[in-house]
C-alpha cells in the first residue's frame, strides 16, 4: 500500500490512504461476468423505478419548491436513460436477466425527490466503477464504460444545476463492494421476484449518522447491528471519498468527529479493523454523506 499523507489532527489514530482500491479495501468477491451484468440490471431497474415517482409531481409543483422549471423533463430524460440501460442489458443476459423489484422509497415532494436522486445516482457511479472488473468480454466492457459515463453526467447535473453544488467530488469515483453496494439499494427494497438469483452478497446492518452533518462535527451514530461477536470489539470508521480513505476510531459512546477535509460524496462504513473496510471487517453501512463546496474549494453549507 502507497501512503500519501498518514496524519490527521483530529484523532490520536487516524490515517488517510490513496492507493489502488483492491490494496486497501478488496472485497473477496468472486461474481461471474453473468452476475456482474445482473447486478447492473438489478441496478438500472432501481433507477429507472425511482425515476417513475418523478410522475406523482407536476411541473408546478417543482416551481413551488424554488426548482428550475425544466428540472422535471430533465429528470424525464434521465428516466429515459435507465430504461434504455435496463432493455439492453436485458437483451444481453436473456432468460438469465433478473427480474425488477418492489421498491419503497422515501420521497413525498420534489425536494425529498431530488434528495433521493443524489443517493441513487451515487450508488450507481460507484457501482459501474466497481463492476468493471468482473467484466472479461471486451464489447461488454465497452458497454459498462458507456453506461457509467452516462450515469456520472446524470449525478453532475443533479448536483451542479439542480442543488447548486459541486458537480464532483475528487479525481476519482469510490469504488465500493458489490455487498456494500446491495446494503445500499436494500434500503429501497421491499421484495424481490423468488424467480431472481440471489445476488452473492452480504447485507450489512443500515448506517445512520445525524441530519445535516458538517466536516469537523463530532456527531454520535447509530447502526442495528447489537450482535455479540462486535460488544466488545475496538471499532473504527471509515470516510471514502474517491480512492482517498480516512480512517478513524469509534468512541464507545457511538460518537466520531468527521474529518474537516472531506468535501463531495463521501460514504462512511464502520468496521472492526483499521486496516482494511473488507466485507470481513465490516459491521455497518456504508452511510452516504455529501459535503458540498464552492469553486474555490471553500466548504458550502447546502440541504441534500
Amino acid at each position: 500500500m502507497r501512503a500519501i499523507f498518514t496524519s490527521l489532527a483530529l484523532v490520536t489514530l487516524s490515517s488517510s490512504v490513496l492507493s489502488l482500491p483492491s490494496e486497501r479495501r478488496d472485497d473477496g468477491s468472486t461474481l461471474t461476468e453473468i452476475q456482474a451484468l445482473n447486478f447492473a440490471l438489478s441496478l438500472e431497474h432501481f433507477q429507472y423505478y425511482f425515476y417513475q415517482r418523478l410522475y406523482q409531481y407536476g411541473s408546478q409543483d417543482f416551481s413551488n419548491a424554488g426548482l428550475p422549471p425544466w428540472t422535471p423533463g430533465r429528470y424525464a430524460q434521465i428516466s429515459s436513460h435507465e430504461l434504455t440501460h435496463a432493455q439492453f442489458l436485458e437483451n444481453i443476459l436473456g432468460d438469465k436477466a433478473v427480474q425488477p423489484c418492489t421498491y419503497n422509497f422515501p420521497d413525498t415532494d420534489p425536494r425529498s425527490f431530488v434528495k433521493t436522486s443524489n443517493i441513487v445516482e451515487a450508488i450507481a457511479s460507484s457501482a459501474y466503477t466497481s463492476l468493471t472488473k468482473y467484466i472479461s468480454n471486451p464489447d461488454y466492457a465497452i458497454a459498462i464504460s458507456s453506461i457509467h459515463s452516462v450515469e456520472a453526467r446524470h449525478s453532475a447535473w443533479i448536483n451542479a444545476d439542480v442543488r447548486l453544488g459541486a458537480a464532483w467530488s475528487t479525481a476519482f469515483d469510490a469504488p465500493l463492494s458489490v455487498s456494500q453496494l446491495y446494503t445500499m439499494m436494500s434500503t429501497f427494497i421491499a421484495s424481490c421476484p423468488s424467480s431472481n438469483s440471489p445476488p452473492p452478497v452480504k447485507i450489512f446492518p443500515v448506517l445512520t449518522f445525524p441530519a445535516n452533518v458538517v466536516p469537523g462535527q463530532t456527531v454520535q451514530v447509530s447502526f442495528s447491528s447489537a450482535t455479540p461477536e462486535h460488544g466488545s470489539q475496538r471499532l473504527y470508521a471509515w470516510f471514502i471519498s474517491g480512492f482517498e480513505a480516512l480512517v478513524i476510531p469509534l468512541h464507545d459512546d457511538m460518537t466520531v468527529t468527521i474529518p474537516n477535509t472531506l468535501q463531495g460524496f463521501v460514504f462512511s462504513v464502520i468496521t472492526n479493523s483499521r486496516e482494511a473496510v473488507s466485507d470481513d471487517a465490516t459491521v455497518a453501512g456504508p452511510a452516504f454523506l455529501l459535503f458540498d463546496y464552492d469553486y474555490q474549494g471553500n466548504d458550502q453549507s447546502l440541504p441534500m
